[in-house]
């Protein structure tokens, strides 16, 4: 990559929206649109972007993107919530993962400097991160142990540890926050806990 191009790459963006955060602040934040625009014209068509992988649960839609530019190779998770009529029917699954689709495609174009100036404001806007709260299975007799539920899925295991690796965490660290959470380590983890983890690492990513 050019000095040019990650100049233009890196260049600030002056039509930021903003939208509110949980704790009421404005977090500022960028469209798909703009990031698209802004890699055309630093690297013109030598850049594209799949998705590789996806989950859809009964609440959000997670995908696992890849941009590619030149040489050079990001990839990057992005998410969705699933909308829902108010009587609980799907509205529309595709508008869903293209939204997850375009959330992937402006994280990992983070990883090539596209929007890191508005990044670091919304860290600074964002409130301190809370600390996990320590989750204390009860004590339970041996005969009085709940049925084992249906254990997570091999495809939910390799994107709880491919959310891990990414973050720095090894297979020992989230076997711990998975015991903070749950009582129990990831391989014990429930369909829907593996899914509500899943979401947790991405919001923390």
């Amino acid at each position: 990559m050019t000095p040019e191009q990650l100049r233009v790459l890196t260049r600030p963006f002056d039509d930021v929206k903003t939208r509110p955060g949980r704790s009421g602040q404005p977090l500022q934040y960028i469209e798909g649109h703009q990031v698209v625009a802004r890699l055309n014209e630093a690297l013109g068509g030598s850049w594209s972007f799949k998705v590789l992988e996806h989950q859809v649960t009964e609440t959000e839609v997670v995908v696992l993107g890849e941009l590619q530019a030149g040489e050079l190779i990001k990839q990057a998770f992005g998410g969705a919530e699933v909308t829902r009529t108010r009587d609980g029917k799907l509205v529309s699954l595709a508008d869903d993962l293209k939204s997850a689709a375009t959330d992937a495609l402006k994280k990992a174009a983070t990883l090539l400097g596209v929007g890191l100036q508005r990044c670091a404001v919304e860290e600074r806007q964002t409130e301190p991160p809370r600390r996990p709260r320590l989750v204390v299975p009860e004590a339970r007799e041996p005969d009085m142990a709940p049925p084992v539920e249906g254990r997570l899925s091999k495809r939910q295991a390799e994107f709880i540890a491919k959310l891990g690796a990414d973050q720095g965490r090894t297979a020992a660290d989230l076997d711990e926050l998975a015991r903070q959470r749950y009582g129990r380590p990831c391989a014990e983890l429930t369909v829907q806990q593996a899914s509500d983890f899943i979401k947790e690492l991405l919001r923390a990513a």
